[in-house]
């Protein structure tokens, strides 16, 4: 199955009770693990591209890599630039044929990050290719921050509909209380805020922070109005963990695929495993 933009791939999902995961793939290993998992499964899936795990020049190669583990199965999937930071990096993943892309400028003031936003959906809607963006600023769960400095950062109810509306953008990604990677304290989602949120915007919305985050917390999220949500952490300690294990012992007569094939396995553990928290097993026959 040729790729999906990532409008086409959450469009079943919204308003149903069910996400889509969304996985982070710096490698074979982990691209393999998560098609593997997906075809158990049969659930569909979005590949993420993060700028900060694989070099610019090797982006062409992982993009064919993704696109030809799809294409050889009958797979539902997208290929997602995962917090692009800048314009040109958006660009590039436009001009390598991704089908959607995130631009982040979280951090910037409300109106730059929606001048930004509206540039990168200028630049990808003629090409058929979606956009996501983030309002309120996901960070990460290393961070020590006082309560007010946690609450500043979420998403304000009274602003997601005007950034929607004058960006444009496809999908959003909110803060709710979740964090990127494990965290020095466990949250508490603030679940009224994506009702609200939920309520007054019209297109998909996307929960970053999603690894060492409660399940119970996660799967409410997802009942509530998630459509998609992304995974790394929770994905690469596994890995990382069963590759170590795998190199024990005298290094002479370990093989390197039995290292790469005792992460992929690990890995594709953890993705069967968050796609039955978001409720996307079985679903890739919606999309045929």
């Amino acid at each position: 199955m040729a790729l999906m933009t990532l409008t086409q791939i959450l469009q079943p999902c919204i308003g149903q009770g069910w996400a889509v995961g969304a996985y982070d793939t710096p490698t074979l290993d982990t691209t393999q693990a998560i098609v593997d998992a997906a075809l158990v499964d049969q659930a569909p899936v979005i590949f993420m591209l993060y700028p900060s795990h694989i070099c610019e020049d090797r982006w062409a190669t992982l993009a064919a890599l993704v696109r030809s583990e799809v294409e050889r199965t009958d797979l539902p999937a997208a290929l997602i630039l995962d917090h692009g930071g800048t314009y040109e990096q958006v660009k590039r993943a436009v001009d390598l044929g991704f089908t959607g892309v995130m631009i982040d400028a979280s951090k910037l003031p409300l109106e730059e990050n929606i001048a930004l936003t509206r540039r990168v959906v200028e630049l990808a809607h003629p090409y058929g290719i979606s956009v996501e963006a983030e309002l309120g600023h996901v960070g990460s769960g290393q961070e020590e921050l006082t309560e007010a400095e946690v609450q500043s950062r979420y998403t304000r109810v009274e602003d997601a509909q005007r950034f929607v509306e004058e960006t444009g953008i496809d999908a959003l990604a909110i803060a709710i209380g979740t964090a990127h990677g494990l965290y020095r304290v466990k949250p508490r989602l603030d679940l009224q805020r994506l009702v609200e949120i939920r309520q007054n915007v019209n297109i998909p919305l996307v929960l970053h922070g999603s690894s060492d985050t409660p399940e119970e917390e996660v799967c409410k999220a997802v009942e509530l109005g998630i459509s998609k949500v992304n995974v790394w952490t929770d994905m690469r300690i596994p890995y990382l963990k069963a590759m170590k294990a795998a190199l024990a012992g005298p290094i002479e007569s370990i093989e390197v695929c039995e290292v790469a094939d005792a992460g992929r396995t690990a890995a594709a553990k953890v993705v069967q495993y968050k796609n039955r928290m978001f409720g996307s097993v079985g679903k890739a026959r919606l999309y045929r």
